[in-house]
């Protein structure tokens, strides 16, 4: 069972750094001073989401399954984690408010994430998608 998660290692230590990330409280986030870019917190929902869609799916193509299945997978997997992780913030959490812009800033860094991942290892080679249809 531990031999075939180690593909996965990359991910889980990804996740569990977004949770802790997500559990902070606002309060000891530091302000953007001077840089004050609107929407920012969407930009790093988007980010970390992205690398979080890209090693997930980068385990999959490590194991040899990187098909529409492993797509699929990876894309449920992260968006239900990014679900779950503004559902956190929104009941359980008093410092921290979980909203939909967030949850939709996620899941769209999740896809691309995984997209990314997917034309990377098909121009560099790495990975063989004949088996696309899987």
């Amino acid at each position: 069972m531990i031999r075939s998660l180690r593909h996965f290692i990359p991910a889980l230590l990804w996740a569990l750094v977004i949770f802790v990330i997500v559990s902070v409280p606002a309060s000891s986030i530091p302000s953007t001073g001077r840089l004050n870019i609107p929407h920012i917190d969407k930009i790093v929902h988007f980010f970390i989401f992205f690398v979080l869609g890209a090693l997930t799916i980068r385990g999959f193509q490590k194991r040899k399954y990187s098909g529409s299945k492993g797509v699929a997978i990876s894309l449920a997997i992260c968006i239900l984690y990014g679900m779950g992780t503004e559902y956190l913030q929104y009941c359980c959490l008093d410092d921290r408010h979980g909203n939909l812009a967030d949850v939709a800033a996620n899941s769209f860094g999740t896809v691309f994430g995984v997209l990314l991942m997917m034309i990377y290892s098909r121009n560099t080679g790495r990975e063989k998608y004949s088996h696309y249809a899987d």
